[in-house]
């Protein structure tokens, strides 16, 4: 039991699949629970009893258990954990402590079964990790703007829950860039699965931008399950390609000067700063972990009123100073080795 540990998630991303390489590294047996998110009623009822069997093989074993993000296929998990008493963690990202009514985002947006599901996980959890701040007591800047909830403590009434906010972290030796390599464009990426999705990351805003900037070319990557031209005319300038592999996304990240992160709400964005880590200035939104990400290492926004403004930083002469600048913040403030040095200390 002393060596097990089990994670429970409903999609494997690079944030999941980087937990378990740090719970592995840090000698424990990674047992998996993995929920994909399903609307058929029937394949939702038997990820529940999967769950369940995993649950009591996996959970009587284990030291603790964590789950990256609050819903449905957190619920089980941890109510099995108590059963055991066991520790159990859920690790917020952003739509599991947001609602933006405007985009009908959010896991608190509608009032049923999965918010009170959700409320119910927050206080039976042993402990709550956000990976920025203002996932705790929520983001001003969106709330004024944009009339955006946020933060745990504003969904769940329990006063003694506790929130613990640890970062992402990031291998800063994969995500890395050629010094000596011209860069040049302006790049933007997300899993672009919906309309909700294109709102949500400013994809607007990266168009009107390019139609300041014709001579720059413009990349939107992740395209997956909606053509985005649907939606939005886009600028001749500007190119869309489908989601890519990690060693796709980082030559894309090489080969970019800039990177736009143009989004209504976030957590703290993984591609921001894995963009960085490979030389990227960085343009961003005022919301959530943005600004901590970025500091002073490029230009911060407001709102579309702005974009003279961005045009004009990126046509300044930024160069070479300026990717070391980005990449240096983010090994300072999440290399991969201080998420696991809070890892560690809070497990044990």
């Amino acid at each position: 039991m002393k060596n097990n540990a089990t994670i429970v998630y409903s999609i494997e991303r690079s944030f999941v699949k980087s937990d378990i390489y740090i719970l592995e590294s840090l000698g424990f047996r990674v047992f998996k629970i993995h929920s994909s998110p399903e609307k058929n009623v029937l394949k939702f009822l038997l990820n529940r009893i999967k769950e369940k069997l995993k649950s009591i093989i996996y959970l009587s074993r284990s030291k603790f258990l964590i789950s990256w993000f609050n819903d449905y296929h957190s619920f089980i998990p941890i109510l099995f954990s108590k059963l055991f008493f066991k520790k159990s963690i859920i690790i917020v990202g952003g739509y599991d402590a947001i609602v933006d009514n405007k985009n009908s985002h959010g896991i608190f947006f509608k009032r049923g079964l999965r918010a009170f599901i959700a409320r119910l996980n927050y206080k039976m959890a042993t402990e709550v990790w956000v990976v920025h701040k203002s996932l705790e007591n929520g983001c001003d800047y969106a709330r004024q703007k944009f009339n955006i909830i946020s933060g745990v403590r504003n969904f769940v009434n329990k006063k003694n829950i506790i929130v613990k906010e640890i970062n992402t972290g990031y291998d800063t030796r994969f995500w890395n860039y050629d010094q000596g390599e011209q860069k040049t464009g302006i790049l933007t990426a997300a899993f672009f699965s919906d309309k909700r999705v294109i709102n949500i990351k400013g994809i607007t805003i990266f168009n009107n931008l390019a139609s300041l900037l014709p001579h720059i070319n413009f990349t939107i990557v992740g395209e997956s399950g909606v053509r985005i031209s649907d939606f939005i005319n886009l600028e001749p300038n500007v190119n869309v390609t489908g989601v890519q592999t990690k060693y796709q996304i980082k030559e894309l990240y090489q080969k970019n000067k800039f990177y736009f992160q143009g989004s209504r709400l976030e957590g703290l964005p993984n591609s921001l700063c894995e963009a960085m880590l490979c030389g990227c200035i960085p343009i961003g939104s005022r919301v959530f972990g943005i600004p901590d990400a970025i500091g002073r290492t490029g230009f911060l926004f407001d709102t579309e009123k702005d974009l003279d403004q961005i045009a004009a930083f990126i046509n300044s002469g930024l160069g070479a100073d300026n990717y070391k600048k980005a990449r240096n913040r983010v090994i300072k403030k999440y290399d991969i080795s201080k998420r696991a040095e809070k890892i560690k200390q809070n497990i044990s």
